[in-house]
């Protein structure tokens, strides 16, 4: 399997592990003076995803599309 693709599940599978929807899901937090910021880390997992969406794209042969039209 392409490594993109193998990030992309990876990406996908963290995101829904952190997913607020989730039981899984995680509150940001601080203790003992170090914060731990799960919406910060998820919105950089959605990032690197749309980067990944993007090659991916770019890899995919382009494509012609033919419409006809009737006046």
């Amino acid at each position: 399997m392409d490594p993109l693709l193998q990030r992309r599940e990876s990406l996908l599978a963290e995101i829904a592990r952190l997913s607020p929807a989730t039981a899984g899901g995680k509150p940001s937090y601080q203790i003992d003076g170090q914060s731990v910021d799960h919406t910060a880390y998820r919105l950089s997992l959605y990032r690197e995803l749309e980067q990944l969406e993007r090659l991916l794209s770019a890899q995919q042969p382009p494509t012609e599309r033919f419409d006809r039209g009737w006046t």
